[in-house]
């Protein structure tokens, strides 16, 4: 993002949302501080649109400490993938893609086994 600060641990920042954005519905935005260890702090509230999330991530953004940076971490699901984004706040350019496959048991795929 800004110059100085370290590279993003694309997955680590995901892992650190995923609780939060798995269990909000679909699609999920969160708004993610990452500090100079790249240690993700999550912003309170989780938004159901992009619009919102950004407009707090910029309310967030003018808090900041010099060595922090801010995200944004979306989660989208369809039938048998959930994609997953993390979005700069400011211009709301894509900085990583994560695309995974939404495992099911039999019960829920309702097959013979």
């Amino acid at each position: 993002m800004s110059h100085g600060h370290p590279p993003i641990d694309h997955l680590r920042t995901i892992n650190t949302a995923r609780l939060e954005l798995e269990s909000a519905g679909n699609p999920s935005y969160v708004v993610l501080t990452l500090d100079a260890a790249g240690e993700g702090h999550l912003s309170p509230v989780v938004f159901s649109t992009v619009g919102p999330a950004a407009d707090h991530g910029m309310r967030v953004a003018r808090t900041l400490a010099p060595s922090e940076q801010l995200v944004i971490v979306s989660r989208s699901a369809g039938a048998d993938r959930a994609m997953f984004t993390i979005l700069d706040p400011k211009t709301m350019k894509r900085i990583h893609q994560r695309v995974e496959v939404v495992e099911q048991t039999f019960a829920e795929t309702d097959a013979a086994i």
